[in-house]
């Protein structure tokens, strides 16, 4: 797929780290682009929620975008009219995920940081003698 690609449409951005809480107020969507799963919401593995998260965002976003092109009446196909109705599901779909996700994110999160800071019992040189 890549050596198919024209070379001048690709663009590489520098990953970053989105803590939970800036979730609440980060842009994920502009216009008719949105990011979904992991890339909005990319979370440790304490939670084992990661997977079923990606797959609400599907569902959400799938019914938002199927509500916003189904209410559009015949005489308003233009590209134009239907780019502004998939920004409005985008941003519907935001506002529907955002709450559940940096509550996801922050639990993930907290289970990291207690399971980083205590000692596995079976690594502690006192237990293991």
């Amino acid at each position: 797929m890549i050596e198919g690609s024209n070379l001048d449409s690709l663009s590489i951005k520098h990953l970053r780290y989105y803590a939970p809480w800036e979730m609440l107020i980060g842009r994920f969507c502009k216009g008719s682009i949105t990011v979904a799963g992991d890339a909005m919401h990319a979370m440790g593995p304490f939670l084992g929620q990661g997977a079923s998260a990606a797959l609400e965002d599907a569902v959400v976003l799938a019914r938002n975008l199927g509500r916003k092109i189904t209410s559009l009446n015949p005489c308003e196909r233009g590209k134009e009219i239907i780019t502004h109705k998939i920004g409005e599901a985008f941003v519907q779909y935001m506002e529907e995920r955002r709450m559940r996700m940096v509550r996801l994110a922050t639990q993930a999160y907290l289970i990291g940081l207690i399971l980083q800071s205590h000692q596995c019992p079976l690594q502690n040189p006192l237990l293991s003698s």
